[in-house]
């Protein structure tokens, strides 16, 4: 039993430090190569490195990113790394990784943009967004053809949503927890503007989505600010507009 640990222990020992002198320059070239990323201004080693540029598909652009290989977690069989990067001059940091059988997750996501920069990103159709949107999650995982998992907080400061009209949404909030059948859930509220928002979207069992939102204008929304919400959700007696969708989440582009 002795030999068999001093073996074990030796052969980590040995992957450790290859890992820990790997140059990253030549890993960023083969990533390079990919043509998906491109990587530019490499220093450093696998384990600790950093990189001046990272462009992902000529879509978004990381700057001075550092990244440090976390040496625990591979003996846990993670594979780790605390990641601090920019994005738009706003800084970014979390814990990524990889579990096997290939689960991704990210731990201590601290994020900053703008909601003009996340429309863009999404290729939001139609309607205009401004604001910041701050990013808060505890912990995330993925595997692909399985739902996602998510804990946090996502906070949108001074929400402005502009389609017929630009309607002030005040700072909406969104909680981000697992159900009790461990899946996703998110409650929805938002304090001040012209609607007044509560509800929740979620995740049900065989990969299906469920939203259901309330929105209430308040005595500052104009007759077009309630003219764009019959657009998307149903007037409710009580003068409520209910948005009610579900179905399988590969209809937007999950999973």
């Amino acid at each position: 039993m002795k030999k068999r640990y001093y073996i074990t222990t030796a052969i980590i020992s040995y992957l450790l430090f290859l890992i820990a002198t790997i140059p990253a320059r030549p890993v960023a070239r083969l990533l390079n190569d990919d043509g998906m990323v491109l990587i530019q201004g490499v220093s450093g080693t696998l384990w600790n490195g950093r990189a001046r540029m990272i462009d992902i598909d000529e879509i978004a652009q990381l700057d001075d990113t550092e990244w440090t290989i976390s040496g625990w977690k591979m003996l846990m069989g993670k594979i780790a790394a605390d990641v601090t990067t920019h994005y738009s001059d706003d800084k970014i940091r979390a814990g990524f990784g990889m579990s096997f059988p290939g689960r991704y997750f990210i731990d201590h996501l601290d994020a900053k943009i703008s909601a003009e920069e996340v429309a863009r990103l999404a290729n939001i159709p139609l309607a205009q967004l401004s604001g910041m949107i701050s990013i808060d999650i505890e912990h995330a995982q993925w595997k692909q053809g399985e739902l996602p998992l998510a804990t946090g907080k996502i906070n949108w400061k001074d929400a402005t949503v502009t389609v017929m009209d630009t309607a002030s949404l005040g700072d909406i909030t969104i909680i981000l927890s697992e159900s009790e059948e461990q899946l996703l859930n998110a409650d929805i509220k938002n304090q001040g503007g012209d609607i007044k928002i509560n509800g929740k979207a979620e995740l049900v069992p065989d990969a299906d989505y469920a939203v259901e939102i309330k929105l209430r204008p308040t005595a500052s929304a104009s007759n077009n600010i309630k003219q764009s919400l019959e657009v998307f959700a149903k007037r409710q007696n009580n003068g409520e507009y209910l948005l009610k969708n579900s179905g399988p989440l590969n209809q937007i582009g999950i999973l």
